[in-house]
Order: C-alpha cells, then structure tokens, then sequence
C-alpha cells in the first residue's frame, strides 16, 4: 500500500496510479516499466491509500491526472485567476481539465507515503531529463536541486504540506507550511494572458526544466522563473494571514514571509545586478584607444509591491503593470513610459540627451488605481 496526499490546492477526485521503474538492459536508462495495481481516486481532502502488487522495495512513480469530476481549491489569497472573468475565490473549488497531472517518487524501502505537488513534479521532469533518467541517483539530484534553487530546507519536498484553506490547528513543520505556500504560488502564476490554466503552467515549466535543467531565475521566458515564483510566494504568505486566527500558525506564516520575502530578494537582486531600485550607471567604453562611445541609456528596477497601502496583500493578478516617469528635473518628471506587464521590473530607457536625469515608478493595479511615486533617482549623461 502506498498512500499520501496530492496538494495543489487540495485537488479532490483525482486519479492516483503506480507505475514500477526498472533499469532498461540496452540503453542502460531508468524508465516506467508497468502499472503496479489498479487507480484509485482521492477523498475530498486529496488524499489517497493505493495497493501495488509485484513491488515491495524500490523505486515507484505516483502520478495523479484529472477527469471531469476533478476539483482543484483555490488556495491563493484573496483568489485565483485575479482579474480574469473566471476568478474563483480563496476556498473554492473549480474543475481540471484532462490534461492535468502531478508526479512524485517514492522509494518503498524507506518509505511507503508520497506528496504530489508542482515542485515534485518539476524533479521528476529533472531527473527524466538526465543521461540516466529516473534512476535512484538523479532523482534523489533531482529533488535535492529543486529544494535548493527556491530556498527549502533539505527533505522539504518529502513532507506532507498543509491545506492552506484550514491552516488554523495545524502542528506541523514551518517547513511544510513554506512547502505550500510555493506550490501555490503555481497556480498564482494563471492569468489569462501568459498563461490560462494551471494544466498550461506546469506543462511550461516541466519542459523548461526538461530542456534547460532548472527554472529561469529571472527575465522574461516561457515558463515561470525562480523570481515570480518566490515574490508570489511571499505575496500568498501575507495574505494568509488574515485567513488565520491560530497564534502558533501565524508566527510560523511570518517565518515563511521573511524567508520567501529574502529569498526573492536575493533572486532579484542576482537578476538586476547592483542596479535595483535605481537608475543603473554603465561605464563609457573605449574603441580603438581613442573614440569613447557614450551610454546615453538608464536602466531602471524595482521589486513589485506585495500590499497595497492599507497593508492589504496584492496578488500578481490584480497588477496591470507600471508607470515610469522621467525628466530633467527632479520636480518636473514629463516623459513617462507605461509598462503593462506586472511581472517584468526592469526597463532600459535609451537615447537620453546631455545632462542629468531623474526617474521614478508606480504600480498601477487591474482597476486602473496607482500607488504613490517611488522616490526619484537620478543619472548623469554627459557627452
């Protein structure tokens, strides 16, 4: 028997199979080799118990797909699919489409009880994507590297995460809880633009580390990058916390907040260079010994907000994009540049006359509503 839980939010009525991986003779790879017993389905709480039979120790992959009976909760404060027509509210349930999955791995002669999340499915991707494909060595790499690049404690990904929704009385790991929390930051990455379904998000991002071997950390690509997914994180973090009245569960939401709050920091920081938050000097660049070209550009970053100004959180979804405004003055800022992208926070502003220049950004919401300026920066052009 092998049991576990499958948490994207909790997803109900999912189908759970086994599959037995054996080392194939001629390519000397780790495949699937046949189902080990019949599918079962999950109860409403995404767990699961499913008999295996010809297997006792080894390696096993859990894989979980969806059926028009499916559900999926929204665990994304305040909801999923902000700023769509198909918002589903924070605790609610919606349908999966059939082309959904989640897999994980696990090895019965330690254990006999498995996780379904993104982040493991995402190893298993990693490690079918090696010279030796899903054998014992990449997989344990594989799971290893994927705790790594977002900041999770080793073993993380082996804990059982908790239902965000009903966090209040839970005595588990800060750990799990920070587990979670990322997971959801997946389903917190459909917009309706990038991306439309959570099936089309992990597809993305499992043939990104397919082909790649990880995640993009930063910039602009076809899957979600370590920097979304971190500043997502922190964004659900907060705003759980006014779904939770349990002391204990609060302090661990707090611990998770500075940590996937310093994490995108660090994410970020490594992305923009020593030029976030402010104009970026570049140095002149000399040709042939003599001609000195000029950068006549600034390059501007920001972090994107996590509350708004009541200190309530924000979702990615609900961010239309930014405004940067620029002058000659710092007291009269008269171009502007409007960036309709929430997720993109770095732009590069070129052809700037002689002279010093002062720059500035606001976030502007899907509702058309703009925070307070940042403070002003500035750069000197000079010829």
């Amino acid at each position: 028997m092998v049991s576990g839980g499958a948490i994207k939010g909790v997803i109900g009525h999912g189908i759970v199979n086994a599959w037995n991986i054996t080392r194939d003779g001629r390519s000397g790879r780790y495949e699937l080799a046949g189902k080990l017993g019949r599918a079962v389905t999950t109860d409403s709480q995404g767990r699961f118990q499913l008999p295996i039979s010809g297997k006792k120790d080894g390696w096993v992959l859990v894989e979980l797909t969806a059926d028009n009976e499916t559900r999926m909760t929204c665990d994304v404060v305040p909801a999923c699919f902000s700023g769509t027509p198909n918002a589903v509210a924070f605790g609610e349930t919606f349908p999966l489409s059939a082309g959904f999955r989640l897999r994980a791995v696990v090895n019965l002669t330690d254990s006999r009880e498995v996780y379904l999340t993104p982040l493991s499915s995402l190893a298993v991707a990693l490690a079918g994507g090696s010279d030796e494909g899903l054998s014992p060595d990449a997989l344990l790499a594989a799971y290893g590297e994927l705790e790594a690049h977002f900041g999770l404690s080793a073993g993380t990904l082996q804990l059982s995460p908790p239902d965000l929704v009903r966090l209040d009385g839970f005595s588990g790991s800060t750990d799990a809880i920070q587990l979670a929390v990322i997971n959801a930051a997946f389903l917190a990455m459909v917009d309706g633009t990038t991306w439309s379904s959570i099936d089309e998000v992990l597809a993305d991002s499992e043939a990104w580390v397919q082909s790649e071997g990880m995640l993009p950390d930063s910039g602009q690509a076809m899957a979600p990058t370590i920097e979304q997914l971190t500043l997502e994180a922190a964004v659900i973090s907060q705003g759980l916390r006014s779904e939770v009245a349990d002391g204990e569960v609060l302090a661990a939401l707090d611990e998770v907040s500075d940590r996937t709050e310093a994490f995108y920091a660090l994410v970020a920081g490594a992305g923009q260079g020593d030029g976030a938050g402010s104009g970026e000097e570049s140095g002149e660049e000399s040709v042939d010994g003599s001609t000195t070209i000029i950068d006549r550009s600034a390059t501007l970053s920001w972090d994107a907000p996590l509350t708004r100004q009541s200190g309530v959180s924000i979702a990615m979804g609900e961010l239309q994009g930014y405004e940067i405004v620029y002058g000659q003055s710092a007291s009269a800022l008269t171009h502007s540049v409007v960036i309709e992208d929430a997720s993109r926070t770095q732009f590069t502003i070129e052809n700037l006359a002689d002279g010093d220049w002062y720059f500035a950004v606001r976030a502007i919401d899907t509702e058309g509503l703009a925070s307070p300026m940042s403070d002003v920066v500035s750069k000197s052009i000079q010829g």
